[in-house]
Parts: structure tokens; C-alpha cells; sequence
């Protein structure tokens, strides 16, 4: 990999456009993750490989992660990389956490209140009774640590970092919240098509989760972590699988299910948009306020 540092060293990257920065870190990624997943994706197309596209998938994050702390050294000369990215301490970074994961817990739990006391939705008794609930809540928690740490270092700590390298917070905030959202529709035609109904509510998401990731906690206002993103992301992620996984809740068909959320999925209803806006504005003042005071 040392040929690789020393070109992006010389080309003097820091100083290209941030986008552009982002294509080649990708390219770079991409090249050096290809030549060793092709065999595993050629076995997963032959359905010969458990766990289908995993295996691959998870290589090109392990070659993200060792190319990402050579990135920052080498081309935005950081010492630190791992706290530019966000990791800024054991105390600090799951602090932040556990205030992220609960308010993402407690903020599904809310919107299952607001159905069950609008009538919209039944507390599903065969399913409270016959469900493997240590296993869902098990399972649901190693989701949403997986996807949570995951996607927050990829989205709010490389590509966030380099966003705001060159463009205003609000132009970056919304590049970062869109890539998240296109992200999520990199699947076949037919999978696109019929998640169509849950872009606005992914783009809000990535909103929402960018005004976390600013979050200063005390008592420095000028160093924030992805504590408060990762808790969120996660306690999202957490309390849906639960819900979805559990059926824990019946509709009861008052309501269309665009109110609700199509396919269950509060993303794609006007329930969980409302949230989501709720959400950015709380946590865009939180954001200002704590880095001011």
C-alpha cells in the first residue's frame, strides 16, 4: 500500500475539490478490494458461498478501514486520525452513545404510543405470548451495533470529514444526508422501485443523524465524537428490528398505511417523517447551542 500513499501524498490532494477527493479515495478502495472479492462474489452467484454477498461486502469495509487512517495522515496530515474521525475517548465517545441510544429507543417507543393511543394500532397478544423475545432483543441489539458503527464511521466520520473540507456545513450536511439516502438504493430495479416510498424519510434520516455526529458534549463545545450519532443510529435500528421482527403491533386498519408506514416500515409514513423532522430540528439546536455555550 506504500505506492499508494506516496501518489496521494504527491498529487497534494487536500487542496482538489471534496467530491473529487471522495471518487478517489472510493477508487482506491474499490481497487484494491476487487481483485481479492471477485472469487467470493463469483461463489455467492452460484449460490455456493453462505451468507451470499457478506463475505465480499464485509472485505471492501476491512480494506476502508485500514486505508482510512493512511488517507488521513497522508493527504490531510492529521496525527490523530481516529479522533478526527470521532472516536475522542472512551468516556466521551459512549456517553454520547448512550444518550443517542436512548433517545432512539425512546423515540420508536413513541411512535408505537402515538398508534396504539390513536387506535391505529392493537398490542398483538399471540405474538407478545409465543415470541422469542431473548433472541429478538439479542438479535436486534447485534444489528443495530453492526449497522450503527458501521455506517456512522463510513457516512458521519470519513465522508462528513471530507464534505466539510471544502464545502459550507449546510451544503455538506445535505451531500451526506443524500449519498446515505442513494446508498440505501444500490440494489436491483425492481428492490429500488418498491423502497421508493422511504427516500425522504432516508434523506431525513441522514439529516438527523449529521445533527448528531455535531453534538458538542461538555465540557469542550469545540470537540464532538460519533457517540451521539452511532447511539442514535443504532437505537433506530434497534427498537424497529424488535417492533418489525416481534409484530408487536396489529393495525387495525383506521388509517391508511402511508400514515402509519408502508410495509410496516415507518420510514415510508407520514407518522415517522414527522418524527424524523422533530428529530433534526432538536438535534440542529442542540448542536448550535452546544458548541456556543
Amino acid at each position: 500500500m506504500s505506492w499508494i500513499t506516496n501518489w496521494i501524498t504527491k498529487g497534494k490532494l487536500a487542496q482538489w475539490p471534496a467530491l473529487i477527493r471522495v471518487f478517489v479515495f472510493l477508487g482506491i478502495a474499490v481497487a484494491l478490494w476487487f481483485p481479492v472479492a471477485w472469487p467470493f462474489y463469483r461463489l455467492s452467484s452460484q449460490d455456493k458461498l453462505p451468507g451470499g454477498d457478506l463475505i465480499p461486502t464485509a472485505m471492501l469495509y476491512l480494506v476502508f478501514l485500514a486505508l482510512l487512517p493512511q488517507w488521513q495522515r497522508r493527504v490531510h496530515g492529521l496525527r490523530q486520525p481516529w479522533q478526527a474521525i470521532g472516536f475522542t475517548g472512551f468516556h466521551r465517545l459512549g456517553r454520547g452513545f448512550g444518550l443517542g441510544l436512548g433517545i432512539g429507543v425512546l423515540s420508536l417507543v413513541a411512535l408505537g404510543g402515538i398508534q396504539l393511543g390513536m387506535g391505529w394500532a392493537v398490542p398483538n397478544a399471540e405474538a407478545i405470548a409465543n415470541e422469542p423475545w431473548g433472541t429478538i432483543i439479542l438479535g436486534g441489539a447485534l444489528t443495530a451495533l453492526a449497522v450503527g458503527w458501521s455506517e456512522e464511521v463510513l457516512f458521519r466520520g470519513w465522508l462528513l470529514g471530507e464534505l466539510e473540507r471544502g464545502l459550507s456545513p449546510g451544503v455538506a450536511l445535505m451531500t451526506n444526508s443524500l449519498i446515505f439516502a442513494v446508498a440505501h438504493f444500490i440494489k436491483p430495479l425492481a428492490v429500488m422501485l418498491q423502497m421508493l416510498p422511504q427516500f425522504l424519510g432516508l434523506l431525513l434520516l441522514g439529516i438527523v443523524l449529521v445533527g448528531a455526529r455535531r453534538v458538542a458534549l461538555r465540557p469542550d463545545p469545540r470537540e464532538t465524537s460519533l457517540g451521539p450519532a452511532v447511539g442514535l443510529h443504532g437505537g433506530l435500528v434497534w427498537m424497529y428490528y424488535v417492533l418489525n421482527v416481534g409484530h408487536l403491533l396489529q393495525p387495525t386498519g383506521r388509517v391508511p398505511a402511508w400514515v402509519t408506514g408502508l410495509d410496516g416500515n415507518p420510514l415510508a409514513g407520514v407518522l415517522g417523517i414527522a418524527l424524523l423532522l422533530g428529530l433534526a430540528i432538536g438535534f440542529r439546536r442542540w448542536a448550535v447551542q452546544s458548541q456556543t455555550f
